[in-house]
């Protein structure tokens, strides 16, 4: 199990410019389709720029005209491209990190490796480990109704430090509100925030039946571009949500 290196996994980071505003910033990461940028100035990468980061300030203090260098994170942790992926895997929850820079021998960054190049590499171990998504779901997933305000839902999501919302209708799943939907459908307009969820959420929610294999589940995600499925009952009810992270956890205890 774990036989892979983090070299192996690194990704090249999407870049942005130290001088780029938070609207230009969140526009290059919905057109690359990522959560995270590197910040350069010059050559030289000085700290990385998250999904996460900006949603906190979403609706409390978030000017799209703003220079990004305000929200910037430094990574508090690296990794050398020889370290197993089973390390890696400690190393980002236990720094509650969603992005760890892969550095050569020298520290120079070669690359980024994310909890979706982790899961993916894990796709194989998971076929010999007898899991079904119920035993690895949070059972307790953020949640709100289809005409709560997007405020209330931000809100929610920094409360319980949620990537996401659910939003159900008579106990089923019916969309699905998360940093990405905040950042390209309410940043600039906040005119928005006082208007319900519904407006804004994705639909259909991508859901999987509780019983469904980890293995397959994360090929399925892979497939469908998501870091995160709703889980639902034999009924349509929802049960829980797994997301990327919820695989690396349990998959730290399979070492």
């Amino acid at each position: 199990m774990f036989k892979q290196r983090v070299g192996e996994l690194a990704i090249r980071p999407h870049i942005v410019a130290a001088d780029a505003t938070v609207a230009q910033a969140c526009e290059a990461m919905a057109r690359a389709g990522v959560s995270c940028l590197a910040v350069v100035r010059g050559a030289r990468v000085v700290g990385f720029l998250t999904e996460s980061e900006l949603a906190r300030h979403l609706d409390v203090d978030l000017d799209p005209t703003a220079s990004i260098e305000d929200f910037l994170v430094r990574p508090s942790a690296s990794v050398p491209k020889d370290k197993p992926v089973q390390e890696a895997v400690k190393i980002m929850l236990e720094r509650h990190d969603r992005h760890l820079p892969v550095v050569d021998f020298s520290g120079s960054m070669l690359g980024l490796v994310t909890e979706k190049e982790l899961v993916d590499a894990l796709a194989v171990d998971f076929m010999v480990e007898n899991a079904a998504c119920k035993a690895l779901m949070r059972a307790d997933p953020v949640t709100a109704d289809p005409d709560a305000l997007v405020r209330e839902g931000l809100s929610l999501m920094r409360q319980r430090g949620a990537e996401c919302v659910l939003v159900t209708e008579a106990g089923r799943p019916v969309g699905i509100f998360s940093e990405s939907d905040a950042l390209t459908r309410i940043l600039g307009r906040p005119q928005r925030l006082l208007e319900p969820l519904s407006q804004y959420m994705t639909a259909p929610v991508v859901s999987v039946p509780g019983e469904a294999m980890v293995y397959k589940v994360i090929l399925f995600m892979r497939q469908k571009a998501v870091r995160r499925v709703a889980v639902t009952g034999a009924d349509g009810a929802l049960i829980g949500l797994l997301t990327q992270r919820d695989i690396l956890l349990y998959a730290r205890r399979m070492t």
